[in-house]
């Protein structure tokens, strides 16, 4: 139940509610009803540390939620670029950051909920980012959710092999994060106006690839209704043994002494972590794990068990922020294939991909050419996959993409990776340019999805492969725009 003195609040007016849990103490600014550091689960410290998340025990009085709560323990975030301006600015952090914060029109409801997951890499990142202000989801009618987990190490290192099997599934533990804060908001959020009957996860980067692990996930069934992946994708997963090798690593890097990992000081965690990171063959070694139990053993990639509504989409130039824009040069290929730079695929496999391209582009300049091949190899087929996956298994989806080109910075002309989160958001994007210069219809597209769980262009089915493309003169639907990408990429993913 809410309580507050007047209809005219004034911007400051403090908001107490009754939850299942206990009182909260928030904000109201205008219509607008606010409530951040809202604890989901116990503090995962000490003995809890590697454990899966165990239930919020209710407190006494009241309990303010007028700030952010600290992120998970992460290390500094250099951005795309020195000076990145996209950069997670430092906020204080601790081990105790199983926390949610809520933003919600003043209205009576039931408002449909969007609960959205932030991204970067499984390392970085947290709901203080400015970008996530769920006020701009609340002035349409929303219910916001933006949820904290723990990254790194702390989320995903499979322990059973390490600290006894009682620990085994602890690779998993981010997303087993994630299940407890939407079981929250399926006790709770009704109390802020929220229909737990209508709610949307959604995501962009990791936060995409662990919406894709909850479509998968048994102990997520019901939990939501609809679900939104920003450059995503279901493929970034690991089996139980590649899990362990890291592991086993992860042990080497502490001396073999498995019982210091569970006791050492979070900031030397940190730095075995970083280590750890920087000695690891592929992109984004922190990930999901098929254990068999939350993730059941699939194929290699994860197949969604939930039919529920899908909006899926990725940007034209997703990886121009981690390896910069196509520049002018030959067709002839480059050096050899790195397999740091890749997230799925072999660096074989990526040779006999490229020399298809050659065959399909032989005039293509070899920067421009591979730019393209790794953001069809992380992001674009990957997303397609999941879509195809989850058209097979009934569930209805729609495919955008964003090719709205940045007009500032280092990647002006490109449209890389999180520069759609501005557009998503309708938020000041990288560089301080307007999110969306004026044109909302991303915006708008996702609003439309979280009330009606549909947006207004056609399903993506494997007939029409209709994609709704996002660019600086408006939204257009095209059919099958990643139709030479899939054509290079044909089987490889799948050997």
């Amino acid at each position: 139940m809410l309580h507050h003195a007047s209809r005219e609040a004034a911007p400051d007016e403090r908001v107490i509610v009754d939850t299942p849990f206990g009182r909260l103490c928030g904000g109201r600014s205008g219509e607008i009803l606010c409530f951040k550091g809202v604890p989901y689960a116990a503090a995962p410290v000490g003995p809890l540390r590697f454990r899966p998340p165990q239930p919020i025990p209710p407190w006494a009085g009241t309990r303010e939620a007028l700030g952010f709560a600290p992120v998970a323990p992460q290390p500094p975030d250099p951005g795309f670029y020195p000076g990145d301006p996209d950069a997670m600015p430092p906020m204080p952090a601790s081990e105790d950051c199983l926390y949610l914060n809520i933003w919600t029109p003043a209205a009576a409801g039931p408002h449909p909920v969007l609960v959205w997951l932030h991204g970067g890499s499984q390392t970085v990142g947290g709901t203080s980012r400015p970008v996530y202000d769920g006020a701009a989801f609340a002035r349409a009618g929303i219910t916001c959710v933006t949820v904290g987990h723990r990254l790194g190490l702390l989320g995903f290192l499979e322990g059973g092999r390490l600290f006894g099997e009682h620990f085994r599934g602890s690779g998993n533990n981010a997303l087993r994060d994630i299940v407890s804060a939407l079981g929250w908001v399926r006790q709770a959020i009704v109390t802020f106006g929220g229909d737990p009957g209508r709610v949307t996860i959604g995501g962009e980067s990791a936060g995409a690839k662990n919406v894709a692990a909850l479509l998968a996930a048994p102990s997520a069934t019901g939990l939501f209704h609809a679900a939104f992946s920003s450059s995503g994708g279901g493929d970034t997963i690991h089996g139980v043994d590649e899990a362990d090798a890291i592991a086993a690593r992860a042990l080497a890097l502490a001396g073999g002494d498995w019982q210091r990992l569970l006791t050492m000081p979070i900031a030397d965690l940190i730095a075995l972590q970083t280590q750890l990171g920087g000695e690891e063959v592929r992109r984004q070694p922190f990930r999901a794990v098929l254990d068999g139990a939350f993730l059941p053993q699939t194929p290699r990639r994860l197949l969604p068990r939930q039919p529920v509504p899908l909006l899926i989409g990725t940007a034209r130039d997703e990886v121009a922020a981690f390896f910069g824009g196509p520049q002018h040069g030959s067709g002839t290929p480059p050096e050899a294939w790195d397999a740091r730079q890749l997230m799925h695929l072999a660096p074989s496999l990526m040779a006999e991909a490229e020399a298809r391209a050659l065959r399909l582009w032989p005039g293509l300049p070899a920067s421009t050419r591979r730019l393209w091949l790794l953001t069809a190899e992380e992001y674009e087929l990957p997303s397609i996959r999941l879509a195809e996956a989850h058209a097979a298994a009934e569930g209805p989806v729609w495919v955008y993409r964003n090719d709205r080109p940045l007009t500032a910075g280092p990647f002006a002309g490109l449209a890389p990776h999180v520069a759609d989160l501005g557009l998503i958001w309708n938020q000041p994007g990288p560089y301080g340019q307007p999110a969306a210069l004026g044109d909302c219809s991303m915006h708008d597209a996702v609003i439309a999805f979280v009330r009606t769980g549909a947006v207004p262009w056609p399903k993506y089915d494997a007939a029409s492969r209709a994609t709704q493309v996002f660019d600086s003169g408006g939204a257009k639907l095209q059919t099958d725009p990643s139709q030479d990408l899939r054509r290079i990429f044909d089987g490889l993913f799948d050997r």
